[in-house]
């Protein structure tokens, strides 16, 4: 006879009520216990997304510093050798205000700039060169200057007498083009636009590029794609190269903070998300009030029940809650016999089941009261003292 076999049968039989079920977590039940990580875990996936996007040192696409095939690296180096000094910066604010009369300043990603900035590139006193400018960046320069809507492929012929474009012949450019403002010149067209376009404006020159990739690494040995930057970047000795990031750069007066950084869009979804998570946690949360007992589906046997909770407690090494529930069952039979009642006091109980069982009151305290067992041996010798004491009162 082994200890897992002794539970009493009231026991057991409550005990049947939980045996339909798996002690396994459902993968619902773990995705609800575990919404606080994966939320936590969002948070930082999207924060990461904003680092990788927003982080010039990283270099992105169009940055002189990246190696990356729509990096402009290679470029950077070629006008190096060409004598050319460039300055990347990430800070419209500081790069404008580098870029003076007889240096070129490089606008690339031109829509991560506010409309403030767009206005304070447009104020430059330096030649501009700003690649990928479209309708609402064009409003924000306020050059006279429309997009015409279109793509005619991939690689294009000039077309036209622009030294820098004659020089390079064809090359690759896509996008939407440009309507020419009165004095200047577009160079590149398709049916709808010109991919470049010059002209002169308050007494700098200013050139838009439908798109960056004569500039791009992955790009510049192909058709006159080389030839095309170099004709654009060195006039000047100076070029101030502007790389807009997702996240404005930190001025040097007032302490930025985090909230600061996060664009506008970003803290609506984040306040979005924080409300779906409190409403969420409403509907599916635990609801208080008395248990609602539901048969079940089927019929459970108590040795099935005994049996599983006996592997559970011998898993789990629980000897006490085992030596607890043998003892409370032997009690409650051993009290009912007697008629003490379902709760007797333990000196009255210990003292009527000596009488009946002719054993000492020491003995028989140290049975239904006594210490936790050490280990297995000693909890099947606990539950063998135990039915051997339930049937010497039982014969008496």
């Amino acid at each position: 006879m082994t200890a897992t076999q002794l539970l009493p049968p009231e026991q057991a039989a409550l005990e049947a009520g939980h045996a339909g079920r798996s002690a396994d977590p459902t993968i619902r039940q773990r995705l609800r216990r575990n919404w606080v990580l994966l939320a936590a875990a969002l948070a930082v996936i999207l924060g990461a997304i904003l680092v990788a996007l927003g982080s010039g040192s990283q270099g992105g696409a169009l940055d002189p510093r990246s190696y990356n095939t729509s990096g402009s690296h290679a470029l950077a180096v070629l006008l190096g050798h060409r004598g050319v000094h460039i300055v990347t910066e990430t800070d419209p604010a500081v790069a404008v205000r580098r870029a003076v009369a007889g240096s070129t300043l490089v606008v690339v990603t031109p829509y991560l700039l506010t409309t403030d900035q767009l206005n304070a590139v447009a104020s430059s006193r330096a030649d501009l060169v700003i690649a990928g400018a479209q309708l609402d960046e064009l409003q924000g320069l306020g050059f006279p200057v429309a997009e015409k809507l279109g793509d005619s492929g991939a690689v294009r012929l000039p077309a036209c007498s622009f030294t820098a474009a004659t020089i390079a012949g064809a090359v690759q450019l896509r996008g939407s083009g440009y309507s020419v403002p009165d004095g200047g010149q577009g160079c590149y067209p398709d049916a709808d636009g010109f991919a470049l376009v010059t002209f002169g404006n308050a007494g700098r020159r200013v050139t838009l590029l439908s798109d960056g990739t004569p500039l791009m690494n992955s790009a510049l040995g192909k058709e006159g794609n080389a030839a095309l930057g170099l004709g654009l970047l060195d006039t000047h000795a100076d070029v101030e190269w502007l790389v807009p990031t997702l996240i404005a750069p930190q001025s040097s007066g007032d302490a930025t903070s985090l909230e600061d950084l996060l664009p506008s869009r970003v803290k609506l979804a984040v306040l979005q998300l924080i409300i779906a998570v409190v409403v969420i946690a409403l509907w599916r949360g635990r609801r208080l009030g008395r248990l609602v007992p539901e048969e079940l589906p089927v019929v459970v046997r108590q040795s099935e029940t005994v049996r599983g909770r006996s592997r559970l407690y011998r898993r789990s090494r629980s000897l006490d809650r085992a030596a607890d529930a043998l003892r409370d069952g032997s009690r409650h039979r051993l009290a009912q016999r007697l008629g003490l009642g379902p709760r007797p006091a333990p000196a009255a109980l210990v003292q009527a089941v000596a009488a009946h069982a002719g054993q000492p009151a020491v003995q028989v305290e140290a049975l239904l009261y006594g210490s936790t067992p050490t280990d297995d041996r000693a909890l099947v010798t606990l539950a063998q003292a135990l039915t051997t004491l339930e049937q010497e009162v039982l014969r008496t």
